[in-house]
């Protein structure tokens, strides 16, 4: 058996049949595609040679799709948005810029990554500039117009931020270890991160006793012990494949309390780009 030969339609001749079922004239049609009208009427005349179908009714009081032009009308109208947004994003100065976003160590995986990716697909002409950091430092930057759009971990969100998830802190140590069952128990949470005090006050208040093993500022040192077994820490989530993971303590940690990810917005009201990657990040985790 020959397999049937795939067909295309011609995006071209699909703009010309939907100027003509919008304006109801060839003339009036290739008026406003900078077309001749003979020209035109060759496209619509091989359009319905090629489907073997008649797409318009033509009489004195001009042209109007036939049924089986009312169901062209719809595929064409969704082919030539599609075609003319790609072409905008990948053509248009509207669609390229820089971005400045800022996001929390404790959060970029196991989310971050993605979202990223997701947008400089759809978006390939538009820069991000990345930061990372504590939330305090980068709320700081936002606040001194050095970020466009932060991400945070707060218990008590600011004013002008926006609650896109709430999720509960975690407990979390070396894939099956036993850190945890010290006493003291070794905490390796870093100085500048936003879950340490809540971290400190649940074992404070269980009279549970601790010993600060992690001296550094850096988020990486701490995610190092905690994968070495040598501490636990404090987190919202883990990525796969780093070593850590919430720890089943059955009731043996005090539990920990619940951390907002808030997101913070300069003014995006004559910025498509940002409220676009605004949207993706809120998404994301709802």
């Amino acid at each position: 058996m020959t397999p049937n030969r795939l067909q295309n339609l011609d995006l071209s001749t699909l703009r010309s049949f939907v100027t003509i079922a919008e304006s109801g004239s060839m003339t009036r049609a290739a008026s406003r595609l900078f077309m001749t009208q003979s020209a035109i009427s060759m496209q619509i005349k091989r359009l319905e040679n090629s489907l073997g179908l008649t797409v318009f009714d033509r009489s004195a009081q001009g042209m109007t799709t036939t049924t089986e032009g009312e169901q062209l009308l719809h595929f064409a109208n969704q082919m030539l948005a599609i075609n003319d947004e790609a072409m905008g994003r990948l053509t248009s100065p509207d669609y390229e810029g820089q971005i400045r976003l800022g996001v929390p160590c404790d959060i970029i995986y196991p989310d971050i990554p993605g979202i990223l990716k997701e947008f400089s697909r759809d978006y390939p002409r538009v820069q991000i500039r990345f930061s990372s950091g504590g939330t305090y430092r980068l709320l700081n930057q936002f606040k001194q117009g050095q970020l466009d759009i932060v991400l945070t971990t707060e218990a008590q969100p600011g004013q002008d931020g926006k609650i896109i998830s709430t999720r509960p802190l975690l407990w979390t140590g070396a894939n099956d270890g036993n850190a945890w069952k010290k006493s003291p128990l070794p905490l390796g949470i870093s100085k500048n991160c936003a879950f340490r005090p809540a971290a400190i006050k649940a074992l404070d208040d269980a009279g549970i006793d601790w010993v600060d093993i992690v001296a550094s500022e850096d988020m990486t040192a701490a995610e190092a012990m905690t994968s070495a077994d040598l501490c636990v820490s404090a987190e919202l989530d883990c990525a796969a494949g780093s070593g850590r993971a919430a720890i089943n303590h059955a009731g043996q940690l005090p539990i920990l309390p619940k951390v907002s990810i808030v997101l913070y917005c300069a003014d995006t009201s004559s910025n498509h780009l940002g409220r676009s990657l605004q949207e993706y990040l809120e998404r994301a985790y709802i």
